[in-house]
């Protein structure tokens, strides 16, 4: 599945999920002008292809993903306190989205796929959630859609289906880091 097929999808999942979206997130087919000269890859196609003109909130129960514009002050290193974190100081790390609960998703855009990654607050690791930003939104598309069709009785079972979809739509290599993450 092409990045561009993804990000539609993402966006018809955020109308349908965002009953009353306080912003709007639409594709845009023309590059849209981003001034980052850092960006390459996916992450750069994202902001050239996403228009979106505040931050976005997904109606997930579980992981209530905001999707960030690329200069929103919540992308900045000092608005996280990520000041001591090299990567984010020289610019390999760009956060592109963020979590209700205030954990940072982010992307080493020095890589083409743009691997995605998590940090928590209070929690010096980062976790690898995918090897790329496709691979990130193709498992976040599956994962909103099975909360919305499911009711589930125990965490156990919660804990097994989001298993499952990792395992399906993350590489191998991005599992472990993943499922510390998302099932902590």
């Amino acid at each position: 599945m092409k990045l561009d097929n993804v990000l539609s999808e993402l966006i018809e999942l955020y109308s349908r999920t965002t009953p009353f979206p306080s912003n709007k997130l639409e594709f845009s087919f023309e590059e849209l002008d981003i001034s980052s000269s850092s960006f390459q890859g996916e992450l750069l196609y994202y902001y050239q292809h996403v228009q979106m003109k505040g931050d976005c909130y997904f109606g997930n129960s579980n992981f209530n993903l905001i999707l960030l514009p690329l200069h929103s002050e919540f992308t900045t290193v000092e608005h996280w306190a990520l000041q001591d974190y090299e990567e984010f100081i020289d610019g390999k790390y760009q956060i592109f989205a963020c979590t209700d609960s205030d954990a940072i998703i982010f992307c080493d855009v020095t890589h083409l796929m743009s691997p995605v990654y998590a940090g928590r607050p209070g929690d010096p690791n980062f976790y690898q959630l995918s090897n790329s930003l496709t691979e990130f939104f193709m498992f976040y598309i599956a994962f909103t859609k099975m909360q919305q069709t499911r009711e589930f009785e125990t965490s156990t079972e919660y804990f097994a289906e989001t298993s499952i979809l990792i395992e399906k739509y993350i590489s191998k290599n991005s599992q472990n880091t993943a499922k510390k993450f998302l099932l902590h």
